[in-house]
C-alpha cells in the first residue's frame, strides 16, 4: 500500500505534541512553567540540547548556562539562566529542572562573583590540611566562574 506524503503527516502528527512543556524549579520558587521548541543543559559531559520527541534522559546538572528558546516568526525569543547546578528529567515531551539556583545574567552582581570566586581559590589552597570543606570550596568557585563568565558574556540578557 502506498501512502501519500499528507496522508502520513495527518495519521502521525494527530494529537502529537508540537512543544516541549518546561517546568523550572528551585528551592524558593517555580522560575518558569510553559511551552519551548526546545532546551539546552549542562550536563556532567558538556552541554546537550533536547527537541521534541527527544528520548527519555535524566541527567545531573553542573554550573552553567541553562537556554530555552520559544515561538516562531515574530514572536519568537530566548531565555538565559545561570544554573548553580541540579538535575533534569525529561519524558514524553514533558522537562522537568530542579536547579539549586537560576539567576538571569542581568541579576549577576560581577564584583560578588568575583569575591566569591577569590574565596573559593583561597579555600582551596589550604584544602590540604582538612580544615576545609574541599568539595563545597570546589563547587562555589565552580558556580563564581560560571557566573563571572556569563555576566561578561555580551550575547547573555
Amino acid at each position: 500500500m502506498v501512502v501519500s506524503e499528507q496522508e502520513f503527516s495527518n495519521h502521525y502528527s494527530t494529537g502529537l505534541a508540537k512543544t516541549l512543556k518546561l517546568q523550572l524549579v528551585t528551592p524558593d520558587r517555580t522560575i518558569f512553567e510553559g511551552e519551548v521548541d526546545e532546551l539546552t543543559a549542562p550536563g556532567t559531559l558538556g552541554p546537550f540540547t533536547i527537541l521534541l520527541n527527544h528520548t527519555p534522559i535524566v541527567s545531573a546538572l553542573v554550573p552553567g548556562i541553562f537556554r530555552y528558546r520559544f515561538g516562531k516568526g515574530k514572536s519568537q525569543g530566548e531565555e538565559n539562566f545561570v544554573l548553580g547546578g541540579g538535575f533534569l528529567e525529561f519524558h514524553e515531551n514533558e522537562a522537568t529542572v530542579l536547579a539549586s539556583s537560576a539567576d538571569k545574567p542581568s541579576q549577576i552582581d560581577l564584583a560578588r562573583a568575583e569575591r566569591s570566586l577569590q574565596r573559593a581559590e583561597e579555600r582551596l589552597q589550604h584544602a590540604v590540611d582538612g580544615t576545609i570543606d574541599y568539595d563545597r570550596a570546589r563547587e562555589s568557585r565552580d558556580r563564581a566562574k560560571v557566573r563571572i563568565a556569563a555576566k561578561k558574556e555580551p550575547g547573555l540578557r
